[in-house]
């Protein structure tokens, strides 16, 4: 789910029209990096300062808003566009993306495809508090980016959040060729390659968990896939440089606490690494030989690479996967973990009760993650229901209801008359493709509430189901 390529490149075509009949080139030309680079900090001062009133404005949140808890890519994180800033204001927000790199990150982040010629006029720019604070954090996103500027945060997680990134080359080519991350895929597939048939057949599962899954979950859960202490030295070595390389890409600074933390879990020897056949939202099986999509999970830290069909990528490494970063307003206590089947059936559960609908339907590629046991903030339903869905109504004949509906409601027990006509809530993604689920002839009646914000009123009226 989530802006297609066709979307991306039709938005970047707006941003061109819209350069023209504005300022001129300087919107269509991206600024270039400085040849010697300030500080993150005393950059993002300097791009704070540039604001005027009405940046500020929207280009500001608390530091403890739940939007500096939310990730996914490609999709609006909040914020303001940056090509509406002024050029030097561009200017110092191009120098600050590249100052939160490395040296070798910097000749490839920068360059992801949608990126390598709009640069920052593809993003959004959000301060999370300001730098004047001690505590403040830059996001900068756009098209497969979600870069956390600033480092650790008062929740000892690294970078401050989960960090996103990918690139569409070889879209849909077996081995990635030219894609900036193909070292990547090469450091896991060499891992899996280097596995005995018997280790290989613990590494391998069928389907991947959603890509933007990268919650830490603590100790006393299963992590699929085989656990690397069980791996030789050599081995053992092999998964450290998988989490090498992407790390690589960071500053010095920052990347050194990600291993702090990393090392304070228990080092690389307390991950577990999977291959997997298949994504979660569908697509080509692998075959035989090591997939493009693998993860390396510990109780506080995520690595999950999807090159399939293309590369999208999410890490998210904690000091301790007992206290996950969870922001905003606290709802309610979750009593016990929910899987995918149970995200659904909350997204379900809520969808009911606002639309005073027959029954609900939360498409389950939708699903973005797990949701921990435990109190429940707003910034954990940020992530959840990261897709900024609307709850749609939709109306319908039982004779044209077929597919994943007709077989969710199938195992609900649910029976559908033929010739009744039914009230389905559903999200405007599934409203949008009703023939993908199995609806025919339906009829929008009513929609456009935030699902989100829904789920956030729903928990802190009526909590989680014992």
């Amino acid at each position: 789910m989530g802006a297609t390529r066709r979307q991306l490149l039709k938005y970047g075509s707006g941003l061109a029209v819209t350069a023209v009949a504005g300022v001129g080139w300087r919107l269509l030309v991206a600024p270039s990096p400085s040849r010697e680079l300030a500080p993150v900090t005393e950059l993002a001062t300097r791009l704070f300062e540039r604001l005027s009133d009405g940046n500020h404005e929207q280009a500001f949140v608390p530091y403890d808003h739940p939007l500096r808890q939310f990730h996914n890519r490609g999709v609006d994180t909040g914020g303001i566009l940056a090509v509406g800033l002024d050029y030097k204001a561009r200017s110092i927000l191009t120098d600050l993306f590249h100052a939160s790199l490395s040296p070798v990150g910097r000749s490839r982040v920068p360059n992801q495809l949608l990126l390598e010629v709009p640069g920052v006029h593809a993003t959004r720019l959000l301060f999370a508090g300001t730098p004047h604070d001690k505590h403040f954090q830059v996001h900068v996103t756009g098209p497969h980016i979600n870069l956390r500027i600033g480092g650790r945060n008062l929740e000892a997680v690294a970078f401050g959040g989960p960090q996103v990134y990918g690139d569409q080359r070889s879209d849909g080519e077996i081995g990635l060729p030219n894609n900036i991350y193909r070292y990547q895929l090469e450091l896991g597939q060499r891992l899996y390659g280097a596995l005995t048939p018997a280790e290989r057949g613990m590494a391998r599962l069928s389907l991947a968990p959603p890509q933007t899954a990268v919650e830490v979950r603590g100790a006393g859960v299963s992590f699929d896939g085989i656990a690397v202490a069980d791996l030789s030295a050599e081995k053992r070595k092999m998964a450290r440089a998988v989490v090498a390389g992407v790390l690589e890409n960071y500053r010095e600074e920052d990347s050194a606490y990600a291993w702090e933390c990393i090392a304070k879990g228990g080092g690389i020897e307390v991950f577990h690494f999977a291959d997997y056949k298949q994504d979660f939202q569908g697509g080509r099986l692998a075959g035989d030989g090591a997939s493009q999509i693998f993860r390396l999970e510990s109780p506080a830290a995520v690595f999950h690479y999807r090159g399939e069909p293309h590369l999208h990528a999410f890490f998210n490494v904690a000091m301790d996967g007992e206290k996950p970063l969870s922001l905003g307003e606290a709802l309610a206590v979750n009593p016990n973990a929910l899987d995918v089947e149970g995200v659904e059936r909350l997204f379900e559960s809520v969808m009911l009760e606002h639309g005073g609908v027959d029954f609900a339907f939360y498409p389950r590629n939708s699903v973005a993650g797990r949701l921990r046991a435990g109190m429940i903030r707003s910034g954990d339903i940020y992530n959840l229901e990261s897709w900024k869905s609307t709850i749609e109504i939709l109306e319908v004949r039982g004779r044209d209801v077929d597919g994943a509906i007709a077989a969710r409601l199938s195992t609900a027990g649910e029976k559908l008359q033929d010739t009744s006509t039914y009230r389905i809530a559903t999200i405007d993604w599934a409203a949008n493709h009703p023939k993908n689920y199995g609806l025919t002839n339906a009829t929008s009646i009513d929609g456009g509430n935030s699902l989100r914000e829904t789920t956030i009123s729903y928990l802190k009226r009526s909590g989680f189901a014992a």
